[in-house]
């Protein structure tokens, strides 16, 4: 019984820290680390919410006379409507660390970790959200006129199962922050069960239709991605939640793109 308790009490922690779907609630350092497991359960609650709304959209539209003539624009808005909620969902977290990773990475020079946390948004940073949201929205339509239900729900656990690999395999720049409690939870143990399911769900993708070359590529390029971010931090003396975010939201993006 104590496990279980323990396990719904960093669920919800999970939850409350990833989304607005549970009521806020202090969250120690410790119960942070704690929770990281839970960051793909709570994705795939996202997905199937964002999926939902967007499928009962879509379906509202197609019951309107003039559907037919505008069925382009409607998948569109269903899609925005997607996007939109899990905005809201989220408040925007993982949004905000790749417009911040964007801004320093895109100065460079010495000056990383102070345009890192400057709150102010560059140009470099608001070209990163341009193009990652307009990609998403893009893939997500394509995904609604192809009745792929199941790739938009799983699409936000991908995401957040990007940033278990991308702790597991990246020093943190200091324990305490965002980014050192995220890599104390995310085990090799863990990172190792998210890749055996990424490998099963490719399996899976390709029963259901998608091509065994892209399956391929769908790993091959998430670990390239994985080891650039990686890559990228250590450069910089660490991982951060910032590069955390950012891997969050570019690993859904190579999700949808790849599953089309």
């Amino acid at each position: 019984m104590m496990g279980r308790t323990t396990a719904m009490t960093a669920f919800l922690d999970a939850l409350a820290f990833l989304t607005r779907l549970a009521p806020a609630r202090p969250c120690s350092p410790a119960a942070l680390t704690r929770c990281v497991p839970w960051f793909a359960p709570v994705g795939l609650m996202l997905g199937c919410l964002c999926t939902a709304a967007a499928s009962c959209g879509l379906a509202f539209l197609g019951t309107l006379p003039a559907y037919a003539a505008t069925q382009s624009c409607g998948l569109f808005v269903t899609a925005l409507l997607w996007l939109a909620l899990e905005l809201w969902t989220t408040r925007g977290l993982h949004w905000d660390g790749l417009a911040d990773l964007g801004d320093a990475v895109g100065a460079g020079g010495s000056r990383f970790w102070e345009i890192l946390r400057d709150s102010r948004i560059g140009a470099f940073g608001a070209l990163s959200l341009l193009v990652v949201f307009c990609g998403q929205w893009a893939a997500l339509a394509w995904h609604l006129g192809a009745l792929h239900r199941f790739e938009l729900v799983l699409a936000p656990v991908w995401g957040r199962a990007c940033a278990i690999w991308l702790a597991a395999s990246t020093p943190a720049r200091t324990p305490d922050s965002l980014g050192g409690l995220v890599q104390a939870g995310a085990s090799p143990a863990l990172a190792h069960l998210h890749g055996l399911a990424a490998l099963l769900l490719a399996g899976l993708l390709c029963v259901r239709g998608l091509g065994f070359y892209q399956s391929f590529v769908l790993l091959i390029g998430q670990y390239t991605l994985t080891r650039t971010l990686s890559a990228a931090a250590r450069r910089q003396g660490g991982l951060s939640g910032d590069f955390l975010g950012a891997s969050i939201e570019l690993g859904q993006l190579w999700f949808l793109l790849v599953t089309l």
